[in-house]
């Protein structure tokens, strides 16, 4: 068992992102295809091929990193609109359930909150010079925070996402942080499925508000070109787990 999960969530998405990394070329449209693709097949052997039509929010997931490749592929002038679009749609199918329900100033809040950091990833053009470090640190620290909430299952969609720009991020951490071979606008459909994954952590495994918001917040820093954004990446990363860590312990005494 412990096997299988190291070879769905680490080990292939990190071959085939030393795939991508060794035969794509630097082209920002084949590169955001094959770091989705280096995903794709963990995600379909974690959640057994997802139910089509979905069943459950998760199954929407490879859907939206779908279009959202393929929108790299559009005319430029279409291209931040139709993502925003189409990332505003997945959320209210996401969400759509739990809204029914517990309809909350509050929750509201945190939804159109998620919704202006997508807006940031779409429409600023500024890149950060380890963008994939940036993406596989606050993927690996959703993952890890999303096992302590409760959910295996959404962790591991977070570690291969991780897993799935990690040889871009080592190459990164050779080149001391100085350039990369990919554009932030690269990420961005791996960057809009972490927003997609912390709204499923944050609705259905019931991670709590304060953890939630630093992880929202952590990859914020891919739209910053100072050589410390992966530092204030890292500082969000580090508090959101450590204060996760901290509310179980408190919970432990009742």
């Amino acid at each position: 068992m412990q096997i299988q999960l190291l070879l769905q969530t680490i080990i292939l998405p990190l071959l085939l992102s030393f795939a991508v990394y060794k035969t794509v070329p630097q082209n920002t449209r084949w590169q955001a295809a094959g770091l989705f693709f280096a995903w794709l097949p963990a995600c379909f052997w974690i959640l057994n091929i997802p139910a089509l039509p979905p069943a459950e929010a998760v199954d929407w997931l490879w859907l939206a990193g779908l279009v959202f490749v393929a929108i790299q592929y559009l005319p430029a002038h279409y291209r931040k609109a139709s993502q925003l679009a189409v990332f505003i749609l997945t959320l209210l199918i996401i969400s759509w359930p739990v809204l029914q329900y517990e309809l909350s100033s509050g929750l509201i809040a945190e939804l159109l909150l998620m919704l202006l950091v997508a807006a940031m990833f779409v429409t600023t053009d500024s890149s950060s010079s380890s963008p994939a470090l940036i993406i596989s640190m606050s993927a690996t620290a959703l993952a890890l925070c999303t096992v302590l909430a409760g959910s295996l299952l959404i962790a591991q969609l977070a570690g291969a996402l991780a897993a799935a720009a990690g040889v871009f991020a080592i190459a990164e951490l050779g080149k001391r942080l100085t350039s990369s071979r990919l554009q932030t606008s690269t990420l961005l459909p791996l960057a809009l499925l972490y927003l997609l994954l912390l709204a499923i952590a944050r609705l259905y495994a019931e991670m709590p508000t304060g953890p939630a918001l630093l992880l929202l917040l952590a990859p914020l820093s891919l739209r910053l070109k100072n050589r410390a954004a992966p530092g204030l990446t890292l500082l969000a990363i580090v508090t959101a787990a450590g204060w996760l860590l901290l509310l179980q312990d408190s919970n432990s005494y009742y």
